[in-house]
């Protein structure tokens, strides 16, 4: 869970010597990431303490590893959760329910305290229910996308012992540009028993694009404030995405767990979006390509409630009979020149997910106990 506020929030001295340590922490983790992890530890607190939490942070959540020759890591911190009135262990992050608040310390500039939100407890609240628990806090100051706003963030990571499911079932999920629809269905034994197809708002994202145009276009010839409300629309189209997202990736898992299914995900290769992306590909819909998101969301709700998931091509232009290329048809038909079979594109991957049954399901076979992150 994402914790962010204004840096305004934050005392100004705390908030500048909050900078300079992680600029030197980056420096070092950068230093240490070129020369193969072999770089020594620094010998002196606060950096000593987070190169030794960066290592466990490794192992639990995964690095994007340089961008632009620099490593531009949060600052870890290792973290206790009060529930009621137990002793406070000194930890880096006290996440302190009782008091509705998250303490930051151990970085060399006293204690920044951040106030929860009811959102936030209430999503605390569930991750213990769950049998969760935090075992990891990153923290940095940062600037938002095509904006000088810069924010405090707070990221809270938990984790439980989970024994996956045993899957009776196939959750078949076909991700493509988000404008065509994200599909996806419950196959058993050969035959396809749900199918869904959800799109986020078109007309919603198509207004606030104009306004975001529109404003771009003033700010550019007459500044504030219309730069201003050009980035505000822009996190408003953003939001509205994110909530797609979520709202699929949520739905998916919570299907997969009530049928006892497995999750099989086709997404198009990262490299590929790219390729299209760097394209002369309507612009306006470039936005609709960023799939990994939903990809690595739905992994990540699939692995912490125990649904097995795995990423396999499931084709939407090879016939499932006799596996020639089809053609395409109006209205997103696809037609086998060879065998005449003729399907719904967006139906092709649920057919070879309902081909592909017993080869699938009998591929998760592991039913040790895991630890899951959210």
């Amino acid at each position: 869970m994402l914790i962010r506020r204004k840096v305004e929030e934050i005392p100004p001295e705390q908030l500048n010597r909050f900078v300079e340590v992680q600029q030197q922490f980056r420096k070092w983790a950068t230093e240490w990431y070129l020369s193969g992890f072999k770089t020594p530890i620094p010998e002196k607190n606060p950096l000593k303490y987070f190169a030794r939490e960066l290592r466990y942070a490794l192992a639990i959540v995964p690095t994007n590893g340089l961008k632009r020759d620099k490593w531009n890591v949060p600052l870890p911190f290792n973290t206790q959760l009060r529930l009621s009135n137990e002793r406070d262990k000194s930890r880096g992050v006290l996440i302190d329910l009782p008091q509705e608040e998250v303490r930051i310390r151990k970085w060399g500039g006293g204690t920044i305290t951040i106030r929860l939100k009811k959102s936030s407890i209430k999503w605390i609240k569930e991750r213990v229910e769950e049998g969760g628990r935090p075992v990891l806090v990153m923290a940095w100051v940062g600037r938002v996308r095509r904006s000088n706003i810069a924010t405090f963030n707070v990221a809270l990571t938990f984790a439980r012992e989970v024994r996956p499911i045993e899957p009776h079932y196939i959750l078949a999920v076909d991700l493509n540009g988000l404008h065509n629809g994200v599909v996806w269905g419950v196959v058993e034994k050969g035959r396809i028993t749900k199918r869904k197809v959800e799109r986020p708002d078109l007309v919603k994202v198509g207004r606030l694009q104009k306004e975001i145009s529109r404003l771009d276009e003033l700010c550019t010839k007459k500044g504030e404030p219309y730069c201003r409300q050009a980035v505000a629309a822009e996190s408003r189209l953003r939001r509205l995405l994110r909530q797609f997202i979520d709202d699929v990736a949520k739905e998916v898992v919570e299907v997969a767990v009530k049928k006892k299914a497995a999750i099989v995900v086709d997404a198009p290769k990262d490299r590929s979006m790219r390729k299209i992306k760097q394209s002369r590909y309507n612009p306006q819909k470039k936005l609709y390509l960023d799939v990994g998101r939903l990809k690595k969301r739905i992994k990540q709700l699939a692995e912490w409630y125990g649904v097995p998931y795995s990423e396999t091509r499931l084709y939407s232009t090879i016939c499932p009979r006799c596996e020639t290329k089809m053609e395409g048809l109006p209205s997103r038909k696809m037609r086998c020149p060879k065998c005449g079979f003729v399907a719904p594109r967006d139906k092709m991957p649920l057919i070879w997910a309902a081909k592909r049954f017993s080869e699938l399901t009998s591929s998760f076979s592991s039913s040790a106990i895991a630890l899951a992150v959210f």
